[in-house]
Order: structure tokens, then sequence, then C-alpha cells
């Protein structure tokens, strides 16, 4: 005996599908991100040596949370972040900070290729400490192509 299909399971299956392939192009950071960064650097509220870097979404954050680790896993930290879009698909990964003076602040992350990345939450202490005194930031951009 063959089963009849449902006409309104159909019918949202088809409405659904481009719905759900939005979504899934619309996502972030999809992939880990490994960064080699030359200089010292704070994220959310923790400086960082410079040194090679891997950023990743933290499951089942809901696209929230982000860590970094660095090369030999002996540090490790996590940020929150939101979704950003860059003005252009960048060509490879793009780190953009905020910089004051020899002070740097990574503020967003984009992957090589995609206009969606995300974004710190929040300004660390440190920089709205920064601000507070008068002090601007200039953004810099590293592009990453390893």
């Amino acid at each position: 005996m063959r089963k009849r299909r449902n006409p309104m399971l159909t019918l949202a299956a088809i409405i659904l599908a481009p719905l759900a392939a939005a979504q899934l192009s619309n996502a972030q950071i999809a992939n880990e991100i490994v960064a080699t960064i030359e200089h010292p650097f704070t994220i959310g509220n923790t400086t960082l040596p410079s040194g090679k870097y891997d950023f990743r979404m933290l499951q089942g954050s809901s696209m929230t949370v982000m860590t970094i680790t660095n090369a030999n896993d002996r540090i490790s930290e996590e940020f929150l972040v939101r979704a950003s879009d860059a003005k252009t698909a960048p060509t490879h990964t793009e780190l953009v900070f905020n910089c004051y003076g020899n002070r740097e602040f990574l503020t967003r992350i984009y992957e090589g290729g995609s206009r969606a990345g995300m974004a710190v939450e929040e300004p660390s202490r440190q920089e709205l400490r920064l601000q507070k005194q008068g002090q601007s930031p200039v953004e810099r951009t590293e592009t990453q192509t390893s």
C-alpha cells in the first residue's frame, strides 16, 4: 500500500527550503581560522602575545562565542561576538584592529571569500579607558594569506 503525501507538508517544505538555504549562506564564520599575529593584541580584557592562533566558533553558543587558542594550546580564551558584514568580500582572511599608539584591540574577523564575519561584542575596559582619555582609534586591517 502506497502512502499519500500530505500536500501541506510538501508546500511547507517548498517554502522553507529556500529560507534554510539562506540561513546557511549567511552563516558568519563556519571554518576554523588560523592567523599569525606579529604583535601583542587585546581581545576583551585579555592581552595576548604575538604568535599563531586558531579562531573557532564555540559549538552550542548560537554563534555568540568564539574561542582563540595559540598553536601550542597554552593560551585559550573565549570572547563574545556578533555578526558583522564587510563592505566587500575579502579575498583572504582579515583581522581588523583598533590601534591606540602601540596598543591593538581585535575588533572584527572576516573569513576569505565571505562578507559575513564576526565582531567582538564590546570594547574592553582598557579600550574604553583610552577613549575616555580622549584618544581615538586608528583602524588597521591585517590580511592572512596562509
